[in-house]
């Protein structure tokens, strides 16, 4: 590789929750994991290979879907088959040198109703400030790859990211890409993080362990470094 050019890390990001009043979630988080892009095909192979060794009568592990709505659910998660799965994850995710990161917005704090379409611009503004902390510190480029979503805001995120990344000069490329969770282990590690930090704000048993854990594996170095608003750099992030 040139000397003058530099690697990528990817943050692969899947939401949990939603922002409407009128739905029982009692928080929206948007959270998932960073990783330098050359251990992509790495965590790939072994989080298909942790599948597989856990439940193996449900087939080639590429057929089916790590879900947070069927592992981290309360009877879901006194299942010891299904905590065996979530926690080898962690450990994966912690031996590639993977950062977690969360952004959260406590519907209870909110002060008035608020749309998607408000609350994603947010979120992600602030995930990607604190995501590009670490990619400078790193001294990789960053991109953003999201599980695709069925609410056609894909185009409105897409845009939001890609205007806040050029107007503040961070080092990351300008645009979110979106892939098929059911194609994408990293985006499935996404889905059980952001439903950890969003389970464990609204109080189910068992998920501030796992939401501890969690937010444990972050980048070293960082603890005082600031983002270029000069906010204290965090991976988990309350918004509101």
């Amino acid at each position: 590789m040139p000397t003058n050019q530099r690697s990528t890390r990817m943050l692969y990001l899947d939401d949990s929750g939603a922002i409407s009043l009128n739905h029982s979630s009692g928080a929206v988080v948007i959270g998932g994991l960073s990783v330098s892009s050359a251990r992509v095909p790495k965590l790939t192979r072994r989080v298909s290979g942790a599948k597989a060794h856990h439940f193996p009568e449900r087939g080639r592990p590429s057929s089916w879907e790590m879900k947070s709505t069927a592992l981290l659910t309360p009877k879901g998660w006194r299942n010891r088959r299904n905590r065996a799965l979530v926690l080898e994850v962690i450990r994966i995710l912690g031996g590639l040198d993977c950062t977690v990161y969360t952004a959260s917005i406590n519907k209870a704090k909110m002060h008035h109703s608020m749309a998607t379409k408000t609350s994603l611009p947010m979120q992600l503004h602030r995930l990607v400030e604190h995501f590009a902390v670490e990619c400078a510190h790193r001294n990789e480029i960053g991109i953003v790859v999201m599980d695709r979503s069925e609410n056609r805001l894909d185009a409105h995120a897409s845009h939001c990211v890609a205007s806040y990344v050029t107007t503040k000069n961070l080092p990351l490329h300008p645009v979110v890409h979106y892939v098929d969770s059911m194609t994408s282990e990293p985006t499935q590690a996404a889905d059980l993080i952001s439903a950890a930090r969003r389970r464990t704000i609204e109080g189910t048993p068992g998920m501030h362990v796992l939401n501890t854990q969690l937010a444990n594996l972050r980048a070293q170095g960082l603890a005082t470094k600031r983002t270029h608003t000069n906010r204290p750099w965090t991976n988990q992030i309350v918004v509101i």
